[in-house]
């Protein structure tokens, strides 16, 4: 192992980009390496060295490309608008990028770049053809690809690997039904309402953090009982703009989209005929909402990530609070809230971003969300939207996700995953 200090650059200076910087101080440094923030890069050179200054990286650069070749990171985050995603990724695995971590949704549908219009299913299939280009040049390059869904990393999942892992000792160990929800009163990204920069609405980008824990979840289920991991096999879905049809003073405190879906539900069928459901919206007026539950045969694990009545706060005033966010996106401090200290922990982006470190100093090791799950989400989302348009009939999987073979190291290793229990 290496003494030298791990290289990071970030591309993107918004949300994702700012906790993305926090959380790499965050990082326990158990092995002994330093992590240097050593660039980002904005299409406008002046919010990225506004961030620079923020948060201490060494220099701002105004294309990725030109950060790449004077940075040659150890580890680039790609935590941009949805639409650089997968030219991004290419141009990291090209440049020798030992880590690449990807953001979540992994791209875009091309056709938007290219002004063009087209059906939900070719929509679809040009997609997941973008997709293969990408993960090609990951693994032709010999990069390691880290899929950026943070749900994937909370602690109750990794907590739940632990308890699957010791009930299939016991002959038990299958998950039966999940549910999840992600949800806001609009977006953080002022590109989010522009489908050729976001992709899509609330089915696209944020339906799809509890489907990152779902699709993983299932792969370790079928990893630990048969070397094999569980895929999904079809979809049905819906995705509505509720707000933009009602009248004008019910968006008082929404921030109301015109191009994109606020409202977003996926039912997965996998192959072992088990199921998930999973919404996201932007229709929260009380702040973000996140949970995620799972009923196996050998139990139920609930998951409030946020909020959680952990911690209770009533302030009778906003502005005893000051600037403190008490939670994400909460509209105000008044009354009672749920406290979220530590939001960073309680989102999974400590532990995302320490698989990262872990993968970059350790060559055989590959991160737990990887290129399998950012594949099979990229079909479930595209096969949602096709089968939003043929009024939520189910859309079968099996022509993608029997498209392409994943080299058995960049499948998800539980007994790497990382304890959260105690042991008596």
């Amino acid at each position: 192992m290496s003494n030298a200090p791990l290289k990071i650059t970030i591309s993107g200076t918004g949300f994702a980009g700012d906790f993305t910087a926090r959380v790499f101080g965050m990082i326990p440094h158990r092995n002994g390496v330093d992590i240097t923030l050593a660039g980002v890069c904005s299409g406008q050179l002046g919010n990225a060295q506004r961030f620079a200054a923020r948060h201490n990286v060494a220099t701002a650069y105004a294309t990725h490309g030109e950060m790449l070749e004077a940075v040659q990171p150890d580890i680039d985050c790609i935590a941009s608008a949805n639409y650089t995603h997968g030219q991004y990724v290419i141009e990291a695995a090209e440049a020798g990028v030992g880590v690449i971590v990807l953001e979540k949704p992994p791209l875009i549908w091309p056709g938007y770049s290219e002004g063009r219009e087209a059906d939900a299913e070719t929509r679809k299939h040009e997609s997941m053809a973008a997709l293969a280009g990408v993960l090609d040049a990951v693994e032709g390059c010999g990069a390691k690809l880290l899929y950026g869904e943070n749900f994937t990393y909370v602690d109750g999942v990794k907590a739940l690997v632990e308890l699957m892992t010791e009930a299939q000792r016991t002959g038990k160990g299958k998950v039966l039904l999940q549910r999840g929800v992600c949800a806001h009163q609009g977006s953080h990204a002022p590109a989010y309402d522009t489908p050729s920069k976001s992709g899509g609405g609330s089915l696209f980008n944020k339906a799809c953090h509890p489907l990152g824990p779902a699709l993983y979840l299932k792969e370790v289920e079928g990893i630990l009982r048969d070397g094999v991991p569980i895929r999904p096999a079809r979809v049905s879905a819906v995705a509505l703009q509720v707000l933009k049809h009602q009248p004008a003073a019910v968006g008082e405190h929404f921030r109301v989209m015109q191009h994109v879906d606020d409202f977003g539900r996926i039912t997965v069928i996998f192959d072992d005929d088990t199921v998930a459901e999973l919404s996201g919206y932007d229709l929260s007026i009380s702040g973000i909402r996140n949970a995620f539950s799972a009923i196996c045969d050998f139990g139920q694990y609930d998951m409030r990530i946020n909020p959680n009545n952990e911690n209770e706060l009533f302030l009778p005033r906003a502005d005893a609070a000051g600037d403190l966010l008490l939670r994400e996106k909460l509209p105000t401090p008044m009354g009672s809230s749920f406290p979220a200290p530590n939001q960073f922990h309680t989102h999974g982006y400590v532990n995302e971003m320490t698989d990262a470190v872990d993968s970059a100093l350790d060559p055989t090791r590959h991160p737990q969300s990887g290129p399998m799950l950012a594949w099979d989400t990229m079909a479930v989302l595209m096969a949602g939207y096709e089968s939003n348009e043929k009024n939520a009939a189910f859309v079968d999987l099996s022509e993608l996700t029997g498209a392409r073979d994943f080299p058995v190291e960049t499948l998800p290793a539980p007994a790497r995953f990382g304890a959260v229990l105690q042991r008596t």
